[in-house]
């Protein structure tokens, strides 16, 4: 099981150096390469799926030394959160390898940056210490610079170097938070040891508490992103090349609120109690505002990213309701969401690459020289929108039932955004595919070659599978909602 671990953070770094190491007269092997190492990390991460960690609260399985005179350690282990966010990752590599266009795909910088980002993406979710999670935090934005810098929109530079500076100026809150937790480590243990075991026998002062929770907390709503923190991601999005928004999407928006259910809440409880009334206001005004923002858009691509901010806003919710259902439904609706967003993005690039525009007035009645690319973005649609039966109703149910007893008016107001999600996707889905064809220009256009629908029928399946058997979803994430809410009520009980 250690073994497979950390295959998981070799096989994409060997994958992506070997694909450097390919010559570019030899372009044509970079994709297939690049989908082979995905898919025996996919392999791997199913394997673990169904192990002996899959439905526990994290256990660190192995650490090294690596600054001996300070008692520094590196620990990785397994939970079941962090394994189901693992198989989202590496399904979303292998789906967004499979679904690029020939430039990307004979661009050896492209895919190897790619398999970079899995790799340290990957080492997030198994880091079991405070300074492995913070080096990979930053290892992330290395590849995803590269992938928007320079294989993005007419904007890129722009919108890279504000998604730049919005994330690292959080990542200085989370170190600073980590060199004060090490100091009081250092007081109590001697060592300045950060490991998540260390961190859960600290005994805290609850002004220590509040503060190492506003660090950590505030460096991880900017990657959520909650509002007002949000700005960078809608340009982001927009200008980031397909693979880089389905990933940005699908998994990077995740560890934020992966930062928060690992270490903000469990660790420095007194501080959530102290300010989760605050996030739950702003997961709500979030959720309103991304939905009506949502509809006024007239790019897809940005309609859709809008839409992130105000589903990351449900998830915000049931994490600061603290309640037992509540926080389970904020994590299935992080791997829900991932998956709806990752087909979204991919379904507005495949038709991008066939008009080369997003404008939703440049469509019209696609869905008669598209038929089968009309039938699942509408399927993708209703399972974005939460449509009972499918995957996004699952988690939004859940968060909204376990948040009602905590906030009652705020969710509320949360359900109605489940209302707005209706009218910007299908009002969007009505300019661009139904009634006559406008322009000449989509009349000829392909329908889904046998390449794309391989792509998107993964996920497909899966919004399918997990709206009819919620359980199978549910049982990895049981023991951590559990834990994390019975320490939120032992603490407020103290309280």
């Amino acid at each position: 099981m250690i073994a497979i671990m950390f295959s998981l953070l070799i096989i994409p770094l060997s994958g992506a150096l070997f694909v450097f190491a390919i010559s570019n007269s030899r372009k044509e092997l970079f994709r297939p390469i690049a989908i082979a190492f995905s898919l025996i990390t996919f392999t791997q991460t199913v394997y673990l799926l169904f192990g002996e960690y899959s439905k526990t609260e994290f256990t660190i399985l192995s650490n090294f030394d690596w600054i001996q005179s300070y008692g520094l350690s590196l620990h990785f282990g397994l939970s079941g959160m962090s394994t189901l966010l693992l198989v989202l990752t590496s399904l979303l590599v292998c789906v967004s390898l499979s679904s690029i266009g020939k430039d990307h795909a004979e661009s050896k910088g492209f895919v190897g940056a790619l398999l970079s980002l899995q790799f340290a993406i990957n080492g997030v979710f198994i880091s079991g210490d405070l300074i492995s999670l913070f080096i990979f935090f930053e290892a992330l934005l290395i590849p995803m610079y590269f992938l928007m810098g320079i294989w993005g929109g007419e904007n890129r530079r722009y919108a890279t170097i504000k998604f730049i500076l919005y994330t690292v100026f959080g990542s200085v809150f989370i170190f600073i938070g980590t060199v004060y937790t090490a100091v009081l480590s250092y007081r109590v243990n001697g060592k300045l040891a950060v490991d998540f075991e260390t961190l859960a026998s600290l005994i805290l002062l609850e002004s220590q508490s509040r503060t190492l929770f506003l660090l950590f907390t505030f460096g991880f709503l900017i990657k959520v992103p909650i509002f007002p923190l949000h700005t960078w991601l809608p340009d982001a999005h927009v200008e980031a090349p397909t693979a880089g928004s389905i990933m940005l999407a699908g998994v990077l928006l995740k560890v934020g609120a992966y930062g928060i259910l690992r270490v903000s809440i469990p660790f420095f409880t007194e501080g959530f109690l102290a300010y989760k009334n605050l996030i739950a206001v702003l997961s709500v005004i979030g959720i309103i505002y991304g939905a009506i923002v949502a509809i006024a858009q007239i790019d897809i691509k940005k309609l859709i990213a809008y839409s992130s901010v105000s589903h990351m806003g449900f998830v915000m919710l049931g994490i600061s309701a603290g309640g037992f259902l509540s926080l389970e439904g904020a994590i299935i609706q992080m791997i829900n969401h991932g998956i709806t967003a990752g087909a979204l993005f991919m379904l507005v690039g495949f038709i991008y690459e066939r008009r080369h525009t997003r404008n939703i007035g440049d469509f019209g009645g696609v869905k008669i020289s598209m038929p089968r690319y009309a039938a699942v973005f509408l399927f993708t649609s209703f399972a974005s929108i939460g449509l009972p039966g499918l995957n996004g109703f699952v988690g939004e149910f859940m968060i909204l039932m376990g948040s009602y007893n905590t906030y009652k008016v705020l969710t509320s107001f949360a359900a109605f955004g489940v209302v707005l999600a209706a009218i910007y996707m299908l009002w969007a889905y009505q300019r661009m595919f139904t009634g006559p064809i406008k322009y000449k220009e989509n009349e000829t256009l392909d329908d889904l070659n046998s390449r794309e629908s391989a792509s998107i029928a993964p996920l497909v399946l899966l919004m399918l599978f997990i709206g009819i058997y919620p359980n199978f979803i549910e049982s990895f994430v049981i023991q951590e909602a559990s834990l994390l809410s019975e320490t939120i009520a032992m603490f407020a009980e103290l309280k």
